[in-house]
């Protein structure tokens, strides 16, 4: 047996049994933007990152999959946990000094919609890829239809064997920097789809309720607690009054991107509906960029 064949096989059996079984004390959650340092990697390791990331693409085009774009962020941010179980000797996504992926990417300032990660110890990176493809799990992360971009992160030097590399993989979908207003837009736009996809005529933008919904925003704080909610809906019950403006639905919600607004099923289903919406700039769990929502509709059976 080729001896260094026969190590790699140990060693990805090892780190993956670790992976699946050992655990740490869990970091506090960082503060979006608070920082990760970064690892420098020398010329021969950054060939190497995208050797894997070259690799991880024909892998998805094999399958009939698009290719990921290669985002140096993530490079970073994946680098940083490759060396982080190099040198404090563990093998796990919850680091006990930085947490698991979602806190690297917070503290990183990476705003994402979603994110998965894939940890590897072998020789070289063609290895390393074989074995992430032999694991399920993580053959789902490398093929997964949800992300658009991925960073390699590898360093010299294994937690089980000092000649192996470490390599983190980090998937992820950015969220988008959209304005309110473009948001807004969009928001609307497919609430008009979902609607036509049912049958419905588009939505009828009412004056009357846009300007509520901009005016009342402003009574929501930043965690859209129900107390602000009451209060929105009060005010917004209060300006109608009198006025035979008929029932209206409000909803407020804080969203990563205008994609994930949600519409009551009572809204898309109704035959005609004037709507509302305003929409601004937040900050959510541990202060992560959001779009704070308020929805208001006036739907017709």
């Amino acid at each position: 047996m080729n001896p260094i064949a026969g190590r790699a096989r140990a060693a990805l059996a090892m780190v993956l049994l670790l992976a699946a079984s050992q655990a740490c004390t869990p970091a506090p959650a960082p503060q979006f933007g608070s920082g990760l340092a970064r690892v420098p990697a020398s010329g021969g390791v950054q060939r190497l990152e995208r050797t894997m990331f070259e690799r991880l693409n024909r892998d998805r085009k094999a399958r009939g999959l698009p290719a990921l774009r290669f985002d140096e962020r993530l490079s970073d941010i994946a680098r940083h946990h490759s060396g982080d179980m190099r040198d404090h000797h563990f093998f796990e996504h919850e680091s006990p000094r930085t947490g698991g992926v979602d806190n690297r990417l917070d503290a990183a300032g990476y705003a994402f919609l979603t994110a998965r990660e894939n940890l590897s110890e072998a020789p070289d990176v063609e290895r390393s890829q074989d074995g992430l493809l032999n694991s399920p799990p993580h053959y789902a992360n490398i093929m997964s239809n949800d992300v658009t971009h991925v960073g390699i992160g590898i360093v010299e030097g294994g937690v089980v064997d000092a000649t192996n590399l470490t390599v983190t993989q980090v998937f992820a979908r950015p969220a988008e920097n959209e304005t309110p207003e473009r948001a807004a837009r969009r928001a609307l736009e497919r609430l008009d789809s979902e609607r036509t996809a049912r049958q419905r005529s588009p939505a009828k933008r009412s004056r009357q309720l846009m300007q509520l919904a901009e005016k009342h925003l402003e009574d929501l704080d930043e965690r859209a607690s129900p107390e602000s909610v009451e209060r929105a809906g009060q005010g917004v019950v209060k300006a109608l009054e009198g006025k035979q403006a008929g029932s209206v639905m409000i909803s407020a919600q804080l969203v990563p991107s205008s994609a994930q607004v949600a519409f009551p099923d009572a809204l898309l289903e109704a035959s005609t509906c004037d709507v509302g919406l305003a929409l601004r700039r937040a900050k959510g769990e541990h202060g992560r960029p959001v779009l704070q929502v308020l929805l208001l509709a006036r739907p017709t059976p």
